[in-house]
């Protein structure tokens, strides 16, 4: 006989929108909550407005995550096993029955640790996880080693993995992340509950080829909420953009040798660790700072072509996809998963995404006004929003839990 999910519970480290995995969390929660009984679980607070206002039941410990804890050493032994997360979690389950119920786990760990996985096979619950970065696979969860700047290619969990320096912070919090993550290899690898869900090509080939065993797994992109579509007439104008945090592994650096060698004007919308030093380094560049999407509409409508340099493994950035709604052409490095969505001529270019010099022709390349006028044509007639919205999303949502319920049938 088929079953049929009735329940879901959404598993996230945080009740309010602390980043993009999150931002799905909760969105889908609530879009799933229409035809389903859904409880999302958390351990850090306080719960969101827009939970609080919804259908969903929603489960909040209190706790405070891994780098806000004063307290150190419980952070620290928090981080490793959230024993309260499992108790808890443990007590919830108890009102549900495994076979219409689905656990779908976005986030765990900055706060619910990896000490629920065991007693979610105990009970019998089928899981979906969806990979929102890597860390399934690596310490640090980026693949990236952040004192040097580079994609770090070191097998994970590999003494040479463990004797690097990678962490953004220090050694000592790398051999934290080292710690969890046995722990977590422990009690995730062997569970035949769990079913993956892969968020870009990108992102599952770089997975797969250091987590070859994965069996049951399925692909399933991030909605996004096109809000206020309009075409940008690219080849009016001048400006080169970015937008993003301002930090080395995003690239900005390279963005803004890239676009000082060109001698275009160039906005950076965005903060971080590095916008003082740039902003005295680059005055030809204009940096505005931060800013809601709303406020972005004015520099968008400037804008000849968005560049994306992230220089590590990204695993689904959510901005180029937002330029090409409005027909803006993207230059994106050839270091993360934008490279999926470019079609080279058409709707953007790609370049080495380590060479400031590579950003410069592409660049230059771009300051034809036919071309980039016969590329923001295609791009916004071509671009299908409603592949990336919400209502897609939780369709093929619904159908990879259903076929996780019963066995992958």
């Amino acid at each position: 006989m088929v079953k049929k999910v009735k329940n879901v519970i959404v598993i996230c480290d945080f009740a309010y929108i602390e980043g993009g995995a999150s931002r799905v969390a909760h969105e889908s929660a609530i879009a799933l909550s229409k035809d389903y009984h859904v409880t999302l679980f958390a351990a850090v607070g306080p719960v969101s407005d827009e939970l609080q206002a919804s259908k969903v039941n929603v489960v909040c410990l209190g706790q405070k995550d891994i780098l806000h804890d004063k307290n150190r050493l419980h952070a620290v032994l928090q981080g490793l096993w959230n024993k309260e997360a499992k108790e808890k979690l443990s007590k919830v389950l108890n009102h549900f029955s495994c076979e219409d119920t689905i656990v779908h786990v976005h986030t765990w760990t900055k706060g619910i640790s990896s000490s629920i996985f065991e007693v979610l096979e105990e009970k019998g619950f089928q899981v979906a996880l969806t990979t929102h970065d890597y860390f399934l696979v690596c310490p640090n969860g980026g693949l990236y080693n952040y004192p040097h700047h580079h994609i770090c290619e070191i097998p994970p969990m590999s003494g040479t993995c463990i004797r690097t320096n990678c962490d953004a912070r220090n050694y000592g919090h790398k051999l934290f992340r080292v710690c969890r993550q046995k722990i977590q290899n422990d009690h995730i690898r062997p569970r035949k509950n769990i079913s993956y869900i892969f968020i870009s090509d990108f992102a599952s080939t770089q997975l797969l080829r250091r987590y070859p065993s994965i069996q049951k797994h399925y692909f399933l992109e991030n909605p996004i909420n096109f809000t206020n579509r309009f075409q940008v007439e690219c080849d009016k104008n001048s400006l080169y953009l970015y937008v993003g945090r301002l930090t080395d592994d995003k690239g900005i650096r390279i963005f803004c040798e890239g676009v000082t060698k060109a001698h275009v004007p160039a906005v950076v919308i965005g903060k971080g660790v590095l916008y003082e030093e740039l902003k005295a380094k680059y005055p030809q560049i204009k940096f505005v700072g931060w800013k809601e999407k709303k406020d972005m509409v004015p520099y968008l409508k400037q804008t000849r072509c968005f560049v994306f340099p992230s220089t590590y493994y990204e695993a689904s950035p959510l901005t180029p996809l937002e330029m090409l709604a409005c027909g803006i052409p993207c230059i994106v490095s050839d270091k993360n998963a934008s490279k999926d969505i470019i079609e080279e001529g058409k709707n953007g270019f790609l370049y080495d995404g380590y060479q400031s010099d590579a950003l410069k022709q592409v660049i230059e390349r771009c300051q034809e006004d036919d071309l980039i006028k016969t590329m923001n044509t295609y791009i916004y007639q071509t671009f299908d929003t409603t592949k990336y919205s919400m209502d897609n999303h939780i369709r093929h949502l619904k159908e990879i839990y259903q076929s996780i319920l019963n066995g992958g049938d």
